[in-house]
């Protein structure tokens, strides 16, 4: 089985939660395993993203915890 090179490697990006002052989201690795949880309005009040669609100040984040190896994207997952 081939893997795909760093450049081709999609993180996604779900909102699994967004009503009545609850939110809870999650990025997924190419595998589909959760690496990263947002749970709550926090994460924005805090200024790691300006609002919930806010992928470029998340992904720069997310290389910072080096939770994303370089070279790979982050997406809005279906």
């Amino acid at each position: 089985m081939k893997t795909l090179p760093e450049a081709k490697m999609q993180y996604e990006y779900f909102i699994n939660l967004d009503e009545r002052g609850e939110f809870y989201a999650d990025v997924r690795d190419p595998d589909g395993n959760t690496v990263f949880e947002i749970k709550g309005f926090e994460f924005f009040e805090d200024g790691f993203m300006d609002h919930k669609y806010d992928l470029a100040n998340l992904e720069g984040y997310l290389r910072i915890l080096e939770v994303m190896p370089k070279g790979a994207t982050l997406v809005r997952g279906n």
